[in-house]
């Protein structure tokens, strides 16, 4: 059975699962996507792994303007086959935070940290919101132990920026920040001490955004 077959079999499975309450709750939220049948993620998961991993199937999938094969192409690709370009590709489509979250969490987060540790600086640089979203998501990903000094010390200035130069920071960014901050504090002993300067920092300014992220950091590390 070719790609095509393949995915009109598995976009038959996704209409089944069609729940128009929940595209309208989205549609009142301001998340429209050209065609949207509302299915869960967990239902995206489950339906789309069977036929993992396909390489060329995601692809295809990914070209459609569809929210659930969107999602599902990330579920059925081979992280072992993308590379940077594709990364880069399917970031120019994020527009949503669930976009974003789903596609980390199910593909990129799987990509090797040589590929993936790059592009995520360059998203972290982005003037994009959602990129610079999906840089802290990734660099959450494939921060290891062995990680080069150089590029930690890259992904935590980064994140400072990022922190520091939102204005209002919003949510999303401000989530990713934390993750990020709590990962490398986890990881390495040495950024754990650079946290809580950046707590210190964050909560002596004016800025309302940086006190609450101050506080989140700084409760998180209580945990660690």
């Amino acid at each position: 059975m070719d790609d095509t077959a393949l995915m009109i079999r598995l976009l038959s499975r996704l209409r089944k699962e069609m729940n128009g309450a929940v595209v309208e709750a989205m549609q009142q939220r301001g998340v429209n996507y050209p065609l949207n049948y509302g299915v869960s993620f967990p239902t995206i998961r489950d339906i789309a792994k069977p036929y993992a991993p396909n390489h060329s199937l995601a692809q295809l999938l990914y070209k459609q303007q569809v929210r659930e094969l969107k999602f599902a192409a990330a579920w059925v690709d081979d992280p072992q086959q993308v590379d940077a370009e594709q990364m880069r590709k399917w970031a120019e489509d994020f527009v949503y935070s669930e976009q974003v979250e789903q596609t980390v969490y199910a593909l990129f987060r799987y990509v090797a940290p040589s590929v993936a540790g790059p592009v995520a600086m360059e998203w972290m640089e982005s003037d994009a919101a959602m990129k610079r979203y999906a840089g802290l998501l990734t660099a959450v990903a494939v921060v290891r132990p062995e990680s080069e000094g150089d590029w930690i010390e890259a992904v935590f200035n980064a994140a400072d920026r990022i922190a520091r130069g939102s204005g209002e920071l919003e949510g999303n960014l401000a989530r990713g920040v934390t993750s990020l901050f709590i990962k490398l504090a986890k990881t390495f002993p040495a950024y754990r001490e650079r946290v809580q300067k950046a707590i210190v920092t964050y909560a002596s300014t004016d800025d309302a955004a940086l006190k609450s992220l101050a506080s989140e950091l700084e409760w998180q590390l209580e945990y660690l």
